[in-house]
């Protein structure tokens, strides 16, 4: 079957406002125009960027995520992360290709962008406010017939890493509740861990919803069980079909680069 659509996801970038400085022993600069260009390869319709695109919220890494991102004649979906400054980057990404925060109509799919950035966390962590939420379940109830994807930046499942699993989404109960009844929810997609990670949930009424985290485009962390090319920075590709299914896989990409 042929996809009625295929996006790509990209993750947790952490541009710096200088391009040629490092972080942690990374170029982020470098290892995206690595990612992006290995990522042009593929036919996509779109790319969906799941936060903590700038390390420090400069208004410079964002004006250079988006000039990279301008010759790519495609829609761009973004959501902040922990790390972004959300007004500063509302303020760069204002071109009519670029939807943050919003409902997507995707044809036969849609794609809801959640904000999941806590203004009071201590140490990353993320939460869904009330409005969140309320607005969630609205948009739910009032498109039921479509399959749907969820984006945010958060994860709101364990990944078995102790020190990540201290800053996730902290009222997960609240958001896999909401998604236990709406059956269209296929599947949700977040960044946040900086490794690949698949899982799939039965919900109360017996429908299941498949969980993607998605490797960082420049450093990595070292997954439970660890896997060929894990140290490597990659994208995610995902297609979505008429009849509802998905299908999806992590590219990597070199330079090598490690997180310790």
């Amino acid at each position: 079957m042929t996809p009625a659509l295929t996006l790509a996801q990209i993750s947790d970038t952490h541009l710096l406002a200088d391009i040629t400085a490092d972080l942690r022993g990374c170029n982020p600069w470098q290892s995206l125009q690595a990612v992006l260009q290995q990522l042009a390869r593929y036919p996509i319709d779109g790319l969906l960027l799941t936060g903590d695109l700038a390390d420090q919220g400069s208004e410079a890494a964002y004006g250079h995520l988006y000039r990279a991102l301008q010759t790519w004649d495609l829609p761009v979906y973004w959501l902040p992360g922990n790390h972004d400054e959300l007004v500063t980057l509302q303020a760069v990404f204002q071109a009519h290709r670029f939807y943050g925060l919003q409902a997507i109509d995707l044809g036969c799919w849609r794609l809801l962008l959640l904000n999941s950035v806590w203004p009071q966390a201590k140490f990353g962590e993320g939460y869904l406010a009330a409005d969140q939420l309320y607005w969630l379940k609205n948009e739910l109830h009032q498109h039921s017939a479509k399959p749907t994807l969820i984006a945010l930046h958060h994860h709101p499942i364990p990944t078995g890493i102790d020190w990540v699993d201290q800053m996730p989404l902290k009222n997960s109960a609240e958001l896999l509740a909401v998604l236990d009844t709406f059956p269209q929810v296929q599947l949700v997609l977040f960044g946040h861990i900086h490794q690949a990670l698949q899982q799939q949930r039965i919900s109360q009424s017996g429908s299941s919803l498949a969980f993607y985290g998605c490797p960082s485009t420049c450093l990595q962390v070292t997954p439970p069980i660890v896997c060929p090319n894990h140290h490597l920075p990659g994208f995610r590709l995902i297609n979505l079909y008429p009849d509802g299914s998905h299908h999806t896989q992590v590219k990597r990409v070199k330079p090598n680069v490690v997180l310790p």
